[in-house]
């Protein structure tokens, strides 16, 4: 009794309502009265009795010696080395009578150790081939019935006419484990529990565990006082007995309390189980102490068994038909979108089948920001809040909810009326999103009391105590949709794979179509471009007239407009497909080289001044065409969005191994959102720029890019009136970062 182990698990099992979910109910200590336990080691000395052991079952050995001719007799001493022998720990139950008179023997091994509990069998107890008989016919009659809740109500008439109970009922647990009695078989002057529910907290978790692991339960007599234990402990680990598996096991004192506000005197659970999940009870309630035999019990539990495996058998059909349901539609959605340009406005076109699909009133489809609603949906700007907080908040790719404003307040006033969400995430990169939304789905529960705990003063002293009224209780369920169901998710996964495939599929067809224009533009178009550029300078060489010179410089302008595009072009196609631009650094007087570039805009644009300031810096290790196109680059942006007829600056000095070029202009401050897209390509903030009308925001995407394949930084501020690209370039070699 000193165990440090023993003693907090006694501890534990002082419990109310507030942590009943935590009670060891496996290790309770003591067993139901109306039989005896009995406990031996691996050597068949007795470890532990129940305190009216001696009562029911006559003299026994003391604790640590073997049984002898003095106990029990010949038959039940036969049975318990039988047992010990068997290495396999098998369940086993005989008949045996005793000189107190008959009982039902039923041993198992719990951790290593022997249990045997011997149970009072009633004297007018039927033989169990009649119960068998009873249980064979019963399942007849019920394999023939075609849904579950059919024959569920014939399950429960055959068991209250095997056992006698007062009131036998089929429980069904719902998606937020509540429960629902879907069947019931009662005495006539007993108050009807069909259609009412009881909330999850009635049955915790560990006792579900139990209720899977030892699909049948007895309570002879609520009444009844616990017959300790003696000792209550497993030598071979030291802690207390696990009677998991036991048919006396002891009962929670919460559960023994809530059992006499129901005014019921015995009890007996029968488990539905499908798979390993705990699908329902078959739960039998009598007004008086009801004492089920053995026999009868095992016929029951037969019964319970047939029971699950039809109910498997009815949802597997549902469940298939569903999923061969949804399979059609699923290919007409698929259908509907494969090769077309735009999957969001393909599927907006025609969503009747995409909500048929979740049985939805609204949905969304969203690709690149680009968003289409539809039905009764939210508005775009709604989805669209939607989509940020999943990136922010989901990193799976399948989120549902059917009580939006309980799981996620924030999104409550920009959902609107939606109560009920299902998302697909089928492109990440693109954000590429589709939703089905449901509405508020008004419910009339009628729950088996109030179902909300309060602190009253119990049999077992001030605390939360099981509700003492069964009273029918009307709750109105507002803020819910209908839940979606597991089938649903199944087939909205399948759909997120067939977009997926779909939009990469796309995606591919652009990557092929991209490649060939740029093919095109790299090879067929850059000849003829260089050859119409000499064509020009001949005619201003040749021709002297004002007229051929202007024409000779627009043809070179355009043609130069042209070359620099698919140089562009092609260094996005270099980027994007993963081969980066390939610097070649060699050496290079930077000074030089700013200098040559500053000349030739200021000869193309008279009318732009540019101020120069480059220091001395030597021979410079660099790709000098890469980062004349930064220069280039970013000189052509002061004239495309500096004032008019203010100068530029470009200044450029070198600090130990560490190369600065600045360039610089006079303008409005760039906007903070804008900044975070700048060294982006085929910006929006790109659009609209009179004076750069055909831009495509490619340039500082590709500046970018070059510094940063130069191992350096750019940055961009914007002080007094002035904005200003830095440019930072260690120029000791290619692996070194910028100072």
């Amino acid at each position: 009794m000193s165990n440090p182990y023993y003693q907090n698990e006694r501890r534990k099992r002082h419990v109310d309502l507030s942590n009943c979910d935590q009670e060891p109910i496996h290790i309770p200590g003591s067993i139901q009265a109306h039989g005896a336990l009995l406990t031996f080691a691996p050597d068949g000395t007795l470890a532990g009795r129940s305190s009216n052991a001696g009562d029911l079952l006559g003299p026994l050995p003391a604790t640590g010696e073997a049984l002898d001719q003095r106990h029990l007799n010949a038959e039940a001493r036969a049975a318990i080395h039988a047992a010990l022998d068997d290495r396999h720990g098998y369940i086993d139950a005989r008949l045996l009578t005793l000189a107190s008179g008959p009982f039902d023997v039923v041993t198992h091994k719990s951790e290593g150790m022997l249990i045997a509990e011997f149970e009072k069998r009633p004297s007018d107890a039927l033989a169990l081939d009649s119960f068998a008989l009873s249980a064979h016919q019963a399942i007849q009659r019920i394999q023939r019935q075609q849904g579950v809740e059919d024959l569920l109500t014939l399950a429960v008439d055959e068991i209250a006419r095997i056992t006698g109970f007062d009131r036998v009922m089929a429980y069904r647990f719902l998606h937020d484990d509540s429960g629902e009695v879907i069947a019931e078989h009662k005495r006539a002057d007993l108050e009807p529990f069909l259609g009412q529910r009881y909330p999850a907290s009635d049955i915790p978790a560990q006792a579900r565990r139990l209720y899977v692991i030892n699909p049948i339960r007895l309570i002879a007599d609520v009444g009844y006082q616990p017959a300790p234990i003696e000792p209550d402990l497993n030598p071979l680990t030291g802690r207390p007995l696990d009677l998991s598996h036991s048919n006396l096991r002891s009962v929670s004192p919460v559960h023994i309390e809530y059992l006499s506000n129901m005014g019921v005197g015995a009890s007996m659970s029968l488990s539905i189980v499908i798979g390993d999940r705990l699908w329902g009870l078959i739960a039998c309630h009598h007004m008086t102490p009801h004492l089920v035999p053995h026999a009868v019990r095992m016929s029951c539990q037969l019964l319970s068994q047939f029971v699950s495996t039809l109910v498997e058998r009815n949802i597997n059909g549902e469940h298939a038909r569903a999923l061969e349901h949804s399979a059609a539609l699923r290919r007409e959605i698929v259908a509907q979108v494969t090769d077309r340009e735009d999957i969001v406005l393909a599927l907006s076109a025609d969503y009747h089948g995409f909500l048929r699909l979740m049985s939805s009133h609204g949905g969304a489809i969203s690709l690149d920001r680009k968003t289409q609603t539809f039905g009764k949906a939210p508005s775009r700007e709604g989805v669209n809040a939607l989509v940020n907080w999943l990136n922010e908040n989901e990193s799976g790719d399948i989120f549902h909810t059917s009580a939006l404003g309980a799981d996620v307040p924030d999104l409550k006033a920009a959902l609107g009326e939606a109560c009920g969400v299902l998302a697909i995430r089928f492109y990440r990169e693109q954000n590429g999103y589709a939703f089905w939304f449901r509405s508020e789905q008004v419910e009339d529960v009628r729950w088996g009391g109030n179902p909300e705990k309060k602190y009253t003063i119990g049999p077992l002293g001030p605390r939360l105590t099981p509700r003492g009224s069964f009273a029918v209780w009307k709750e109105t369920v507002r803020g819910k949709s209908l839940p979606w169901e597991k089938t649903q998710l199944e087939v909205a996964s399948q759909l997120r794979l067939d977009l997926q495939e779909v939009a990469l599929s796309g995606e591919n067809m652009l990557k092929r179509a991209r490649e060939t224009l740029l093919a095109t533009l790299g090879h067929d178009l850059r000849d003829p471009l260089q050859a119409i550029m000499m064509a020009a300078r001949m005619i201003e060489v040749r021709e002297h007239s004002p007229s051929s010179s202007n024409l000779s410089k627009r043809i070179s302008s355009s043609s130069s407009r042209m070359h620099r595009l698919i140089s562009q072009v092609l260094d996005i196609s270099r980027l994007q497909s993963g081969l980066g631009l390939d610097i070649q650094r060699r050496s290079v007087d930077v000074r030089k080289m700013i200098g040559e570039i500053v000349n030739e805009a200021r000869m193309a644009y008279p009318d732009n001044e540019i101020i120069m300031e480059a220091e001395d810096c030597g021979e410079t290790e660099l790709d000098s065409d890469r980062v004349s196109q930064v220069i280039s680059n970013l000189l052509s942006n002061t004239r495309h969005h500096g004032e008019i007829n203010k100068p530029s600056t470009i200044i450029a000095f070198r600090r130990d191994d560490v190369l600065t070029i600045s360039v610089s202009n006079h303008g409005a401050p760039i906007p903070e959102q804008v900044r975070g897209n700048l060294f982006k390509p085929y910006k929006k903030e790109s659009l609209g720029n009179q004076r750069n009308s055909r831009g495509l925001g490619l340039g500082l995407y590709i500046v970018s890019e070059i510094v940063n394949g130069h191992g350096g930084r750019i940055a961009v501020d914007c002080e007094d009136g002035i904005i200003t690209f830095t440019v930072t370039l260690p120029v000791g070699g290619p692996g070194q970062a910028a100072a």
